[in-house]
């Protein structure tokens, strides 16, 4: 979650630190990266769901 603020921060106020290009792509890099992980973790939670159900019934 922390890599999807700090990408679209970086993306959206990085052109104040360096170059208007190289901060909405290391942005968006990062904000890909976030959004990646977030949804592993997200099916791994849904994985474990289903398995719990399976095991109940």
């Amino acid at each position: 979650m922390v890599l999807i603020i700090v990408g679209a921060a970086i993306a959206g106020l990085g052109d104040r630190i360096m170059h208007e290009e190289y901060a909405l792509s290391i942005g968006i890099v990062i904000l890909m990266f976030g959004l990646y992980k977030t949804t592993q973790l997200w099916s791994i939670d849904q994985q474990g769901d289903q398995d719990n159900d399976k095991e109940r019934n």
